[in-house]
């Protein structure tokens, strides 16, 4: 099957004239080639290239953008089956780790990126727009309420299919932010997929608010994307969780046109400081454990002071810095109604002086058994990493 559609999807060759003028049909034979997203690949069979495989795996008939991906994917044939060039996911070579401070009285201002020069590389007007939700109540989502958010899928050693087990959330036409522990040091037979945006109800492939029965605010489709690199901080170290944040880029440039996909705003200039007593943390319930829910979720949570956070944690043997926020604690009530990598946001006052969303925190650990009483959520403060996230960031 997969060779009857990739025949009738590629059909460019290369053509080369020899000298006496007689014309030879040549297909490219490079072990290496540049994929779609202008990166090195590999010039495989099509049925050992999962990226491209799982493109497939989709409802029929397949979107105009994934049949134009794989047809300038095409880079030959191995005798009639037909080779594509496949991305390799590729990590940023690690530094050795920064040794850090973990003393939460030792708190240091956030670094002043209002001049950084990749600024550029966000969408100041399209980030975190503030939508009325006509839902009251609960904690489900309205389909175009939380435009930003992301699911990373993962394959899986011994399953077919690819699965989303953390989050994070758009910041860019080409970023996702996301937790370090999504995407380093995973378990055994777990590998980073590709990642969905513009999702909402994973159950349907139609998302729309309904009132009285009638359909109402419908998104366009979701938009899948390969993962042509990742970035973990380099000071993140498991044991300690500390500096549990990272980069994802896209194989490709989100489309910003529907309003079910914007980028979330960041914290800079005017809203670099977080004045809410309460937050949202936004997700799928979804942890690296795998469990989940099919909706969009939503909850609020209260602030909780680091100091009172770090002594709570004390007794685990876990130490909280300054670096990371802490909220919940309420029975019930705590971040396993948001995902691992996953957004904890508030409204401010952006630097374009409009009220946007925020993000102020990645979703990164809490108690075994969440929404236990007196045990807040911990979220890396994404204010102290903008410098971080801004060098990282290219074009």
């Amino acid at each position: 099957m997969f060779n009857l559609l990739f025949h009738t999807v590629f059909i460019f060759l290369l053509v080369v004239w020899k000298s006496d003028g007689q014309l030879l049909l040549i297909y490219p034979t490079e072990e290496t080639c540049i994929t779609t997203s202008r990166t090195q690949g590999s010039c495989i069979v099509l049925n050992e290239c999962n990226a491209l495989l799982n493109l497939l795996k989709g409802p029929r008939p397949l979107p105009p953008s994934i049949l134009d991906t794989l047809k300038r994917s095409h880079c030959g044939f191995d005798g009639s089956t037909p080779k594509v060039c496949c991305p390799q996911v590729q990590q940023v070579p690690p530094t050795p780790p920064t040794q850090y401070t973990d003393d939460p009285t030792n708190v240091q201002p956030p670094p002043d990126v209002t001049n950084h020069p990749n600024l550029r590389l966000l969408d100041h007007d399209k980030c975190g727009p503030i939508t009325e939700s006509k839902i009251f109540g609960g904690n489900k989502t309205a389909v175009l309420e939380f435009p930003w958010m992301a699911l990373v899928a993962y394959n899986i050693a011994g399953k077919r299919a690819p699965e989303f087990r953390c989050g994070g959330s758009l910041i860019s036409k080409r970023y996702v932010l996301t937790a370090a522990h999504c995407v380093t040091g995973l378990a055994s037979g777990l590998k980073l997929s590709g990642v969905r945006v513009g999702e909402h109800d994973l159950s349907t492939e139609r998302d729309c608010d309904r009132e009285k029965g009638v359909e109402t605010n419908c998104a366009e489709r979701y938009q899948d994307f390969l993962i042509e690199r990742f970035h973990a901080h380099e000071g993140y170290r498991r044991d300690k969780l500390q500096n549990d944040i990272a980069l994802i880029r896209l194989n490709g440039d989100a489309d910003f046109r529907p309003p079910s996909v914007r980028p979330i705003c960041l914290p800079i200039g005017s809203a670099s400081t977080l004045h809410y007593k309460k937050v949202t943390v936004t997700g799928w319930g979804t942890t690296e454990t795998g469990y989940r829910s099919n909706d969009l979720l939503k909850v609020k949570l209260p602030i909780v002071p680091n100091e009172q956070c770090a002594q709570i944690y004390k007794e685990q043997k876990v130490d909280i810095w300054y670096k990371q926020l802490c909220a919940g604690g309420s029975n019930r009530m705590d971040s396993c109604s948001g995902d691992s990598g996953g957004p904890l946001q508030a409204p401010a006052i952006y630097t374009n002086g409009q009220p946007k969303y925020i993000q102020y925190g990645v979703v990164s650990f809490g108690p075994r058994n969440c929404g236990i009483e007196g045990f807040p959520g911990v979220y890396s403060s994404v204010v102290y990493y903008m410098k971080w996230i801004l060098d990282t960031m290219t074009v």
